[in-house]
């Protein structure tokens, strides 16, 4: 009892003296000062601990001794309160002077950059790390995550990039056996500090204004912890008489609007209520069910819906705010704005966009910001050369990205144009998996594309045998193994496979068929190496026709749809040699069975790819004369057409080249009720057909185009 009052006093005089009682211990590295001028300048700062595992946890028991402010991320229990959760929401949404990331548990780029996120101003991000001589032959627990089966790894190049930036960031290192380097920023004048906020209230003024007076969509952007979430929040409260409906994927990602708008009105929130004075929830999904006249829908986190439903929201109500991420720890928000700008360009000209530059929970040039960006390659940036010249195709080899920073961060950057899901953890991937191959377009010293390859299969006997007898699932070799769940052959195990990850074309020079020359380009250098092509993807109509033209044929399509991208995933093929047989097996597999599954799993695909899924690869079948006998009856007798769709579906799937010599309201008739076996109200609605008189007239119009083509 005695020591807990001495130690009150000691914290209290701490306080009165404006230092954080976390200062006080490990006097030897003089951290009193460095969190003294963090605090000061409402900062935060990284800070290596070097040295053995052991060593790190009893140094930094030091300072969580002394706090409940902390949170500690590691595998090894002797360090204080050690937890290592799986996903990264259990992480983000709370706030720490503290935050601990052991690297001996394994350096998982989304986990570290997330816990960055946690850390409040005047707080240290302490990353644990052997001696930073060691990281040049060092391999952490997390290098296994980007192993295939049958490799084994004894360098990572991510660490050694690590290994150089470090010499270059502001940051702190405390060493087992070297001398401790504090970095002491200077004191900032006082005229610089508290406007954090001032440019929120700015932004949610311009907001307030756009919305009363016009009806128009708004696109508000960010990086994380520029408070774009409580701005919502904070935007319903200055619109009492308005109401308003904050959408995302998950209740969570929404509580810092209802939570910010509770305080600015005085009321209570316990974190559960879903509707708050003029603000209520609402996911995206039941949004589009809504008959909502006058609300103001306030979308978050927009990058992660898809830009279909998207286009849904914006063409359904007319004054939407799409709110987003632009640098996340899961995804990227950089994609998604680009390619949501077209359309509002397109079908929303007059719409605004606002972005929201400075942090809120700290002040600006943030020195652990700054770091986290660096080594993750965050604030990667890609600039374009003005026109298309001559060009080059090349292969990129890590050793290249490595000694690059420059290449490295336009590749990593095309990745986040590509796809909004690439994360930090791409950027490990990029370095650290040796069967990664990546090729590009240069135009100068710019890249003007890249195509990703990841070299898969292979596998030697035991391996085939654990994958036959389905006792594991060796890790990697993702084509391999499901090509060879859908025919159960080996050949598809023991060849090699090259696996196109992904293929990025800069914006500003796609629809020029760069990505096709790029692909052949691929293929060339690697068509001695590999017996077959392939890729995975979200399936959409034009990316399925860019592989269809690029002879890649399509051999399955998920039942799952991607919670973000509302799409299915495709596998494509293409033989290089000795597969062909296997090939075609399973194109003429999935044509059969696609048929049903129209009926069935795929009601409510979208008639665009169904067209294009349905693509004939090969010329037409013959017709009996008994079908064309009974399509001329039905069209003699149009009373009977209804009875006569189950006949022209045996016609249409035995024969699909029909689809495509009919007229555009005929083609989607045939997909929609024939092949997809939709309701006729559902029909009427989607295609504007008003009456059942007109639907009848169409029916007959597409039996008449049949039997004119057969």
């Amino acid at each position: 009892m005695a020591r807990n009052r001495v130690f009150k006093s000691t914290l209290t005089m701490w306080v009165l003296n404006g230092l954080s009682p976390l200062m006080q211990d490990s006097k030897k590295y003089n951290l009193e000062a460095l969190f003294e001028r963090l605090t000061f300048n409402q900062h935060r700062q990284l800070v290596l601990f070097c040295g053995s595992q052991m060593w790190a946890a009893t140094e930094l028991n030091k300072l969580t001794n002394k706090t409940t402010s902390f949170l500690t991320l590691s595998k090894e229990p002797a360090f204080n309160q050690a937890q290592w959760p799986e996903h990264l929401h259990q992480i983000l949404g709370q706030e720490f002077e503290v935050a601990i990331y052991d690297g001996y548990s394994g350096i998982i780029p989304n986990k570290l950059a997330a816990l960055s996120g946690t850390v409040k101003a005047g707080g240290i991000l302490a990353l644990v790390l052997p001696e930073l001589g060691q990281l040049s032959f060092w391999c952490d627990q997390g290098i296994t995550t980007w192993q295939n089966h049958q490799q084994s790894l004894t360098t990572s190049p991510f660490l050694i990039r690590w290994q150089h930036l470090f010499t270059q960031l502001p940051i702190s290192i405390i060493s087992e056996t070297n001398d401790a380097r504090l970095s002491l920023p200077s004191l900032k004048p006082a005229s610089e500090l508290n406007h954090r906020l001032g440019e929120q209230d700015k932004v949610i003024e311009t907001l307030t204004t756009l919305l009363t007076k016009s009806r128009q969509h708004i696109l508000l952007t960010a990086d994380r912890g520029r408070g774009k979430s409580s701005a919502l929040g904070l935007l319903a409260s200055k619109m009492p008489e308005q109401s308003f409906v904050v959408c995302a994927r998950q209740y969570q990602a929404v509580k810092s609007s209802f939570m910010h708008l509770a305080n600015a009105l005085g009321v209570e929130y316990s974190g559960n209520e879903k509707t708050l004075a003029n603000l209520r929830f609402c996911p995206p999904d039941k949004l589009l069910q809504e008959n909502i006249s006058d609300d103001i829908i306030l979308i978050d986190e927009a990058a992660a819906l898809p830009v279909p439903t998207l286009i849904k929201i914006a063409d359904q109500f007319k004054r939407c705010v799409f709110a987003s991420t632009l640098v996340g720890y899961e995804g990227n928000g950089r994609g998604y704005t680009l390619r949501f700008k077209r359309f509002l360009a397109k079908h929303s000209p007059t719409y605004q966009q606002i972005t929201l530059n400075a942090p809120i929970r700290y002040e600006q040039c943030d020195p652990l910001e700054s770091s986290i960006n660096k080594l993750f390659a965050l604030d990667a940036q890609f600039n374009a050369p003005k026109q298309l010249e001559q060009f080059e195709f090349t292969h990129i080899t890590s050793e290249d990205l490595l000694h690059d920073e420059h290449l490295l961060r336009q590749a990593f950057s095309l990745l986040v144009l590509a796809h909004y899901q690439t994360s930090v953890n791409d950027l490990r991937q990029l370095l650290d998996q040796p069967e990664n191959k990546l090729f590009a377009i240069k135009q100068q010293n710019h890249l003007l594309g890249i195509c990703l390859v990841s070299i898969e299969g292979g596998l030697n006997a035991d391996s085939i045998a654990m994958i036959a007898q389905q006792n594991r699932r060796p890790k990697g070799h993702l084509l391999p193994q499901q090509l060879y769940h859908l025919l159960q052959q080996d050949t598809f195990l023991s060849h090699k496979a090259a696996r196109v990850v992904r293929i990025a074309i800069a914006p500003e020079f796609q629809s020029q068929k760069l990505g096709q020359q790029l692909l052949n380009y691929t293929e060339q250098q690697l068509q001695d190496e590999v017996d077959y092509f392939g890729s995975s993807f979200g399936c959409t109509a034009q990316l399925l026709k860019f592989w269809q033209e690029n002879e890649y044929r399509i051999v399955k399509l998920g039942f799952k749809q991607d919670k973000a991208s509302g799409e299915y995933s495709a596998i494509v093929l293409k033989s290089n040699k000795n597969l062909s047989e296997e090939q075609h097996q399973l194109r003429v597999r999935f044509s059969q069975q696609f048929t049903y599954q129209l009926l069935t799993q795929y009601q409510m695909l979208d008639d665009t790819l169904v067209s294009q899924l349905m693509k004939p690869t090969s010329g037409n079948s013959l017709i009996s004369a008994e079908y064309k006998q009974q399509l001329k009856i039905l069209l003699d007798q149009p009373a009977h057409i209804e009875q006569g769709l189950a006949l022209i579906w045996q016609i249409v799937s035995q024969n699909p080249q029909i689809l495509y010599n009919l007229s555009a309201i005929s083609h989607r008739l045939l997909i929609k009720l024939v092949l997809q076996g939709n309701k006729k109200d559902v029909i009427q609605k989607e295609l504007c057909i008003d009456s059942k008189k007109q639907l009848n007239l169409c029916l007959s119009n597409l039996v008449a185009e049949i039997y004119a083509q057969i």
